[in-house]
């Protein structure tokens, strides 16, 4: 019987290693401006669902539009206070507008952030999309539809709005069989199919942690 050589294994890992490089990553990020200091105390604003992310139509399992919104919001403060960062909660900067008989500024992140550092001290201030929240159709163990998720978000300086990082999840789970190490990457090394929350809060994760360490 022909014995293997022991160089065999390190023969492959260029292949390897090639084949594992080739990946989109996770997340795509963006750094517009490096300010430190951004990290100190994050208000982060109720995300907005796009127009065009559908609600749950015939999945009695899915949800609707707002609430896949709301979830993506909450998995993205739960990552930056997992990360040590002290964090706004988005219904606090609801209730402080409303306090002043004003609607939340959504879309004006200059108005968000001079109350979000005027009324609780924060050095910044994080506004999202979700654009798709896709539910998988199946089980654990076998989906005839895998979960997709997609959002993004700025990290803007406060009390003035500048942009300073911008960051864009879109996943598909995708199969081991299909691809090995994009397959190996999600959680449970692709031996179960996530739902979309689960996805969405992996996504969230990694979100968070592409900020910049030299903005804390």
């Amino acid at each position: 019987m022909r014995r293997l050589s022991a160089r065999a294994p390190l023969a492959l890992l260029p292949l390897l290693w090639g084949c594992n490089t080739i990946n989109p990553p996770i997340v795509q990020s963006q750094v517009v401006k490096a300010l430190p200091g951004l990290l100190a105390k994050v208000a982060v604003a109720p995300f907005l669902p796009d127009p065009t992310l559908r609600g749950p139509g015939s999945d009695p399992r899915g949800v609707s539009a707002a609430d896949a919104a709301d979830l993506v919001t909450r998995f993205v403060t739960e990552a930056l206070t997992a990360r040590g960062v002290a964090v706004v909660a988005p219904n606090d900067l609801v209730v402080a507008f409303e306090a002043q008989g004003i609607v939340l500024p959504r879309g004006d992140p200059a108005a968000l952030a001079a109350l979000a550092a005027s009324q609780f001290g924060a050095t910044s201030i994080i506004m999202g999309t979700v654009s798709r929240y896709q539910e998988r159709e199946g089980g654990t163990r076998g989906a005839l539809r895998p979960a997709g998720v997609a959002f993004s978000f700025t990290l803007s300086s406060a009390p003035d709005g500048t942009p300073a990082f911008r960051v864009r999840f879109d996943q598909t789970q995708t199969a081991l069989s299909a691809n090995l190490f994009t397959g190996l990457q999600y959680p449970g090394n692709g031996m179960r199919w996530l739902t979309a929350a689960e996805l969405a809060r992996w996504g969230a994760d990694n979100a968070v942690a592409e900020i910049p360490g030299g903005m804390e």
